[in-house]
This record gives structure tokens, sequence and C-alpha cells, in this order.
């Protein structure tokens, strides 16, 4: 089974190939600064390619209730609306897990910090975890909660 996990995020979005059990690719998109619509673009365009390239059997994405700026989380939404309708065209089915989810699939804590998440991420998913950005490690979460709940 193969598995896409995607943190979107306007000026870095992470992403996460899981294949046989292991993160076999991972990386940040980082989009060069310009309008907002122009970032949402190429970024959907990125991960089109990696949907093309990868064929994963599932795209993942984390489900998002509040954030602290409610600019920021209309922004993030748009994106993410932009990124499921990227998937949708893709034919790749998607699943959605609250932050909690992904917490309690990880590391076995639905209230687990960044750090911890990290910590067993490095140690159960990752083969090279230092050239990983947090957007990326996020994708990695993303990405091997699926795994586990659909094992």
């Amino acid at each position: 089974m193969k598995i896409i996990g995607i943190d979107p995020g306007i000026n870095a979005t992470g992403y996460c190939i899981i294949e046989n059990g292991k993160a076999s690719l991972t990386g940040t998109i980082r989009p060069r600064a310009r309008p907002l619509y122009k970032k949402v673009d190429e970024i959907c365009r990125k991960i089109e390619t990696l949907l093309n390239e990868n064929r994963p059997d599932y795209a993942v994405l984390e489900k998002v209730f509040h954030h602290k700026n409610i600019r920021s989380l209309i922004r993030s939404s748009e994106l993410r609306g932009a990124i499921i309708l990227t998937i949708f065209r893709a034919d790749i089915k998607m699943l959605e897990y609250t932050p909690a989810q992904i917490k309690l699939a990880i590391t076995g804590n639905g209230r687990a910090s960044k750090r911890q998440v990290r910590y067993v991420i490095e140690r159960t998913l990752l083969t090279d975890s230092k050239r990983c950005s947090s957007h990326a490690i996020d994708a990695v979460a993303i990405a091997g909660t699926a795994l586990r709940r659909l094992k």
C-alpha cells in the first residue's frame, strides 16, 4: 500500500510518501513569495506531479477545526480546498484525520506534543530524519496514521 500524507501550508506544505511501511519520499514545497492564488497554484501543481509520479492508493490530510488567527485559517482553508480538488481529479481515495487522531495513532496519546510525535516518527517511519522539516514530519505523521488505521 502506498500513501501520501500532505500537511498544507501557504508558505510551506509538507508531504510524505509511505511505501512498504516506511517513508520513501519526504519534502516541503515552499512557493516563491507572490499573490496567494499563485502560491496555491504552484503548490497544487507540485502535488499533482507527486500524485501522478507516485500513484498512491490514498491521500491523507489533517482536518482543521480552528486556528489562532482567522486570516491564516481562511488562507489555509483555501489551499486545502484546492488540494482536495487536485486529489479528486487524480482519482485517488482521500482520508482525513483530526490532530488528536493523528497524535493518538502515532504516540498512543491524543494530546502528545509535536516533540513527542517527532520522536516516534523518527524511530518508526523515517530512515533519515535530519533532512525533514517540521512540515514534512507532520506529513509523515498524517500518512503514518492512515497506514496504522488501514492495516
